[in-house]
């Protein structure tokens, strides 16, 4: 399992038990630290210490909000070289009202409830993506199940084809 979201021990704690193996990134963090130092986004992979078809499943925590149309893509692409066949990929996206300027930790609690946690010390902007348009990006994946909260959020389930 890959896990793209920042390190949170309750996460890591239940994701351990799930698992074989978990490879923890915090994605958007990374990123921020190159945008500071003026790379492009395509460096940020040379950090990524996953082998090529190593992972079973992905969990891209609240990034299709606060990546470009470009980042975005080169995301998806990298998902598909890392998944074995039949992979995984979990997306959480929120929507127009329930999408924030300030990225999000998502915090797994008992129940399988999910916490938001702002990450104010990360600035991003936000891209605000239909329903049809997160279905187009991942359409190397095939729709598993999708879900919309009451809060807005929106989680989809997809394996690589």
């Amino acid at each position: 399992m890959l896990d793209l979201g920042p390190a949170c021990g309750s996460n890591i704690g239940f994701l351990a038990e799930q698992v074989r193996t978990l490879y923890l990134w915090d994605l958007l963090a990374a990123w921020d630290r190159l945008r500071g130092r003026g790379l492009p986004f395509a460096k940020l992979w040379e950090d990524l210490q996953v082998p090529v078809e190593s992972v079973d499943g992905i969990l891209f925590w609240d990034l299709i909000d606060h990546l470009d149309d470009g980042e975005l893509a080169s995301l998806i692409a990298t998902g598909r070289t890392l998944l074995r066949p039949r992979g995984m990929v979990l997306l959480l996206a929120g929507d127009r009202q329930s999408s924030s300027e300030t990225p999000q930790a998502f915090v797994l609690r008992e129940g399988f409830e999910l916490m938001r946690r702002p990450r104010p010390q990360l600035s991003f902007p936000v891209h605000h993506r239909q329903n049809r348009d997160i279905l187009d990006r991942m359409s190397a994946f095939k729709l598993v199940k999708s879900f919309i909260y009451r809060n807005g959020l929106r989680e989809y389930l997809f394996q690589l084809s």
